[in-house]
């Protein structure tokens, strides 16, 4: 007996509207990241979901996956260097810097 397919596709919608609340209504830069990766992994879920129909979905979601790293790593250097400059992380102060 198989799952319906609007089960993981719900769960994904709920969680890619919590990543987008979390984005939208957050200031601070980690609490954004997070809600990226919250919006990522409902991508993820989604795919494998409707990816039955491959041989093998596995490898399509670790690449999503290895994509989110690289931007985690990314977006978390851009805010500790935002941090070395201003002490603080807010979203705000990125509009202070120029070149």
């Amino acid at each position: 007996m198989s799952m319906p397919l609007i089960i993981p596709q719900t769960v994904a919608l709920l969680l890619f509207c919590i990543g987008l609340y979390g984005v939208m209504s957050s200031k601070v830069g980690i609490k954004m990241l997070i809600s990226l990766e919250i919006m990522i992994n409902s991508a993820v879920l989604n795919l494998i979901s409707v990816a039955g129909s491959l041989p093998d979905p596995i490898v399509l979601a670790l690449f999503v996956i290895a994509i989110a790293a690289i931007e985690s790593v990314v977006g978390f250097s851009l805010l500790v260097a935002v941090f070395r400059k201003f002490g603080k992380v807010d979203i705000p102060l990125l509009s202070e810097i120029k070149g």
